[in-house]
């Protein structure tokens, strides 16, 4: 009687295994998220992306009074839109002192017949018409009247990427929404609802009802990729932080990846903006 109560206490435990993997799949793709085979592709170290150490770059422009390559700041705004109304800049406006920024600087030196260095000093100042505050390490556009709109835009575009920095090194976990572990949509969730912004839970549910469409990604935005994994609709996002670069949660955790790498691109279907 013993041995046949441990053989149906053993059917059962088999019953209740198979059925829990026969489900796993519905579960993944209509829950939560899964990275899909190829959702570490074009991961690179936090050092060498384009994210900032905000707190070591504005001690180094203040003491040396220049603005250049590293520098993350409103400086590096004002300094992108003089540069775009004079041509050399085509880019976001995003505050970041990345290469493209500096290979803008370097054009106008170049036309101005200023030293090519990139850096943004005394004399390349004076021939942008802008000046230097001096205590704060910023420098402001002579006579450019500041938007208070795009001044609220840009302050919750930067909680955004920080919220998104700040959890770079989690670990994945499949149905994860915290700093213990996440999944690729649960990053997503996490880093919005730090700025008090409700979203769909999944990849899917953000791409169909949350948010506006745009054109091109902006710093903050969301951009979306399908057929990373077998399931219809969106399968996976990531937060866009300007240079081609994007913060999502990929099979190693949460990292940074370049976002123009030809995985990306061939699965990428479009971005939206999630503070319109």
């Amino acid at each position: 009687m013993a041995k046949s109560n441990l053989s149906a206490k053993k059917y059962v435990l088999s019953t209740a295994f198979v059925t829990s993997l026969a489900l796993t799949p519905i579960f993944a793709g209509s829950v939560f998220a899964n990275a899909g085979a190829g959702a570490s592709e074009g991961d690179i170290p936090a050092s060498e992306s384009n994210l900032p150490n905000v707190t070591e770059q504005e001690e180094t422009s203040t003491s040396v009074g220049l603005i250049q390559r590293g520098d993350v700041s409103s400086a590096v705004e004002n300094l992108q839109e003089e540069l775009q109304d004079q041509g050399y800049y085509t880019y976001n406006i995003d505050g970041i002192f990345g290469p493209i920024t500096e290979e803008a600087v370097r054009e106008y030196q170049a036309d101005q017949d200023l030293q090519v260095d990139g850096i943004v000093g005394p004399n390349t100042e004076e021939a942008l018409a802008v000046e230097n505050e001096g205590s704060d390490g910023e420098l402001n556009i002579v006579e450019k009247d500041e938007d208070e709109n795009t001044t609220e835009s840009g302050d919750i575009q930067s909680d955004i990427v920080a919220a998104a920095e700040s959890v770079v090194g989690t670990p994945y976990v499949w149905g994860g929404t915290t700093t213990d572990g996440m999944d690729s949509s649960g990053f997503i969730n996490y880093v919005f609802n730090q700025v008090d912004i409700d979203i769909s839970r999944t990849h899917s549910e953000m791409w169909v009802n949350d948010g506006v469409h745009v054109d091109s990604p902006e710093i903050g935005d969301v951009v979306f990729f399908e057929g990373t994994y077998d399931t219809e609709g969106a399968s996976h996002s990531g937060i866009y932080i300007g240079n081609g670069q994007m913060i999502h949660a990929g099979n190693d955790g949460v990292s940074v990846a370049d976002f123009t790498i030809d995985y990306w691109q061939d699965h990428y279907i479009g971005a939206k903006s999630f503070t319109e």
